[in-house]
């Protein structure tokens, strides 16, 4: 790099110009944007003498014709020193890059379910969208105890067979007696839910 320019303005409107201005109007390259207190925006560029005095000239004059924009301060400096490093981007080939960008957080883990793996959590969206039909077509004379007399609410296990994840889990949220939390009954597959309502019923 051969020289360093810097355009300050006060507001990003007229720094964002100015930096479209330096990169149309010369060969140079756009090292960093620095905003300070009170709207005060600084944008660097870096290349030829020749072409960073063009680009600063040239984006100077944009600026004013800005309506509200204010140029604070356009400079250039041939041939920075090395320890300017310190406080500034000189080498382009250093700006960041993906490689340089921390790493992103750990995803938080998630709280585990009753239900055992994410797996059975698919199946059980699975079982949601689509009852099973063989266990709609079961036949009740399979149920090892005859089935109780229906209680108010008109709830059998035939009832329970056929209804959708969704109803069921809604279900066991109306009902007391089965034994299992709300987190519980969030994560539950069709048959463990069967199994509780079944059991509530008796």
């Amino acid at each position: 790099m051969l020289a360093l320019g810097l355009v300050e303005t006060c507001g990003l409107v007229g720094a964002i110009e100015a930096a479209d201005v330096m990169l149309k109007s010369a060969d140079v390259e756009l090292l960093e944007r620095n905003g300070a207190d009170a709207g005060l925006v600084t944008i660097t560029v870096a290349g030829e003498v020749s072409a960073v005095q063009a680009s600063v000239q040239a984006a100077a004059m944009r600026v004013r014709q800005i309506a509200g924009a204010v140029l604070l301060s356009a400079h250039v400096i041939p041939r920075p020193d090395l320890e300017l490093e310190k406080i500034l981007l000189l080498d382009p080939e250093k700006k960041p890059g993906p490689r340089d960008l921390p790493p992103a957080p750990p995803a938080a883990p998630q709280a585990p379910s009753d239900s055992g793996s994410g797996a059975a959590q698919e199946r059980a969206a699975a079982e949601d969208a689509q009852p099973l039909q063989e266990q709609a077509a079961a036949p009740e004379a399979e149920d090892p105890v005859p089935a109780p007399q229906a209680p108010a609410n008109g709830l059998t296990p035939a009832r329970l067979r056929n209804m959708s994840l969704a109803k069921l889990r809604q279900t066991a949220l109306e009902m007391e007696g089965h034994g299992l939390t709300a987190e519980a009954i969030a994560s539950a597959d069709r048959r463990t839910l069967i199994a509780a309502l079944t059991q509530a019923l008796k």
